[in-house]
């Protein structure tokens, strides 16, 4: 595929940015409210929010009478605020579900049709874009990316067949990930349990 093919293009030519809903002061969780809202915390980077019934998610009652700007599958979470500016595609979540103002709210454009939303979410986690992010707070007392810069991002929009082989293969370098981890905890529960054998008295000796 030859480089031609490829375009890099700022990232607000390529999708709407927006703050999350303006909550003011403590998140005001209500187990009877009327929407539901996405936090830091129901983030994993490099993993999608799938979550349709909202059984993960807090619930609220949106103050005001505007209406909200609900998210969307295909929708992106980018987390602006902190250390970690990590980035997730929506999946699947309740039709009344917002983010908070730590996040900016991606929504990509009609005319950017051969971006697909997967490939922007990696691309923004990416090595060469965390970069971009962290000098963007450098000397910042609470380290924040402004709409403006994330704006200003260069994005790569390769052709359609490379956005979803690398799809294809990040989706499976983190299941083998996964399975990895699970394997190196499952080999420390048995050397714990083999270790307390070895090193506890035998309570039939004493010994």
């Amino acid at each position: 595929m030859s480089e031609s093919a490829k375009q890099r293009l700022p990232l607000r030519s390529l999708a709407t940015i927006h703050p999350g809903y303006p909550f003011r002061g403590k998140l005001p969780v209500d187990k009877e409210g009327n929407a539901f809202v996405v936090q830091f915390r129901h983030l994993s980077p490099g993993e999608s929010l799938d979550d349709k019934e909202g059984k993960t998610l807090d619930r609220v009652t949106l103050p005001g009478r505007r209406r909200p700007d609900y998210l969307w599958p295909g929708d992106i979470l980018f987390m602006a605020r902190g250390t970690r500016n990590d980035a997730a595609v929506v999946s699947a979540l309740p039709a009344n579900t917002v983010c908070t103002p730590n996040f900016f709210h991606l929504r990509l454009k009609p005319e950017a049709f051969r971006l697909i939303p997967e490939f922007l979410a990696w691309q923004l986690n990416q090595t060469d874009a965390q970069r971009y992010f962290a000098m963007c707070s450098q000397g910042s007392a609470a380290p924040s990316v402004t709409k403006t810069q994330l704006g200003d991002l260069p994005v790569v929009v390769p052709p359609i067949e490379q956005q979803k082989l690398m799809i294809k293969l990040a989706d499976a370098a983190r299941r083998e990930q996964a399975l990895l981890e699970q394997l190196i905890e499952n080999r420390q529960r048995m050397t714990d349990a083999v270790a307390r054998h070895i090193l506890r008295p035998d309570t039939t000796t004493g010994k």
